[in-house]
């Protein structure tokens, strides 16, 4: 059993990991606002706006399963804090006097950036807590991340006034005090494994059938989620102004989408410790889908918002669940590689989602929103198999609390 100081050096690692992607996501949402702008301002068209903002995608689909399996095998902290590193570096020199050319470049490194911390961080926080606590942790890490996105793009907008280019110059700085965060939270040597992964999981044999069935299943349902919301990241917008909403009720509708995800973090996160996390995140997934048609029937924004704020509580079940299950599935050894491998799924599909979501929308507004929520369920539907076959994960007493005991 871990000593009192090891839980203490353990609970300060967590809650670094925690303020560290708070950090990162205020530094994407700040970013979110005004790199189109920036963009035209440079010269360039629409059609090369997507192809920078898509350079991050592309570079993060690349990189993210090999920066997983590189952690595994030369420990969290040097990916991640290299990974902010790099990150911060190329979107601060955004601020430089730069072609658009040179401009997709650095996105696209900020992208391989952003891809070598995303698995490590996941997999650490595993690595960090016991099994009983894991989904209260990963609650609290989805939370932060998502409140760096409502407070990122505020952030942006306040920025602005003092020039475009400071905005890529701070966001720069809160990437490398990110990694500082880091660097001093994190022990240089990586941690042992808390628990066993899963309770009938008795030789190295059926560990491997075992973690290879719940990544297949948790891949299955990261396809399904992220394609809808790929496709909801292109069309939302245009659907709302569709029944009329005008420009601060658009965005309205995403800050009261977002702040729903950070609120019930802690309680879905308390949920994925105490019930079956392959049916709490297939549940949270389904509910998603399902919820996609009922929008083109609406023509009230209010009522719309009033959905959305639905939608939201219950998908913020999905993230603790499905990693915290995901971390249990898997041997230690192979934690960065599983969240390296589902991050690059969910990558894709949302990739996939935002290229076909406009030529959707030019079929009918109905269109988007009825094919994904098909494929969402198509999809999740192929998960259930295999969530099926890797079995429900152990249950631990937790040792090591959060919220600050110990």
């Amino acid at each position: 059993m871990p000593t009192g100081s090891t839980r203490r050096a353990r609970r300060t690692a967590l809650w670094g990991i925690i303020a560290a992607v708070f950090l990162v996501g205020t530094g994407v949402g700040s970013v979110l606002p005004i790199l189109p702008l920036f963009l035209r301002e440079r010269g360039g068209s629409y059609a090369m706006v997507g192809v920078v903002v898509g350079a991050n995608l592309v570079a993060q689909f690349i990189a993210q399963y090999p920066a997983g399996r590189l952690s595994d095998r030369v420990g969290r902290a040097p990916l991640m804090i290299g990974g902010l590193v790099v990150a911060g570096a190329a979107i601060a020199a955004f601020a430089l006097p730069l072609s658009i050319g040179w401009l997709i470049g650095l996105r696209f490194i900020q992208g391989l950036g952003a891809a070598a911390f995303r698995p490590g961080a996941r997999a650490l926080v595993a690595d960090l807590v016991p099994e009983g606590e894991r989904g209260i942790a990963y609650g609290w890490l989805s939370g932060a991340d998502t409140a760096g996105l409502i407070f990122g793009p505020a952030l942006g907008g306040v920025l602005a006034v003092f020039g475009r280019a400071v905005v890529f110059e701070v966001t720069g700085l809160a990437m490398l005090l990110a990694a500082v965060v880091v660097a001093f939270a994190l022990d240089v040597r990586r941690p042992s494994s808390t628990a066993p992964p899963i309770a009938r999981a008795a030789t190295v044999g059926d560990t491997r059938r075992v973690g290879a069935a719940a990544v297949r299943g948790l891949v299955m349902l990261s396809i399904g989620i992220g394609f809808l919301y790929g496709i909801y990241n292109v069309v939302w917008s245009l659907f709302m102004k569709t029944i009329g909403a005008t420009d601060w009720e658009v965005g309205l509708s995403f800050s009261l989408f977002a702040l729903p995800l950070v609120l019930t973090a802690p309680v879905a996160g308390w949920a994925a410790d105490r019930v079956d996390r392959r049916w709490l995140s297939a549940g949270s997934t389904a509910s998603t889908a399902l919820i996609a048609p009922i929008y083109p029937l609406l023509h009230s924004v209010p009522a719309v918002i009033g959905v959305g704020v639905v939608e939201a509580s219950t998908a913020a079940f999905a993230e603790p669940a499905i990693n915290a299950y995901l971390m249990s599935a898997v041997a230690a050894d192979q934690r960065g590689r599983a969240a390296g491998t589902v991050g690059t799924a969910e990558t894709a599909a949302k990739a996939a989602g935002a290229l076909l979501g406009g030529g959707l929308f030019g079929l009918g507004v109905w269109v988007p929103f009825v094919v994904s929520s098909v494929a969402g369920l198509a999809f999740i539907l192929l998960g259930v198999p295999w969530l099926r076959a890797a079995g429900r994960d152990v249950r631990v007493r937790p040792v090591l609390a959060v919220a600050g005991r110990g």
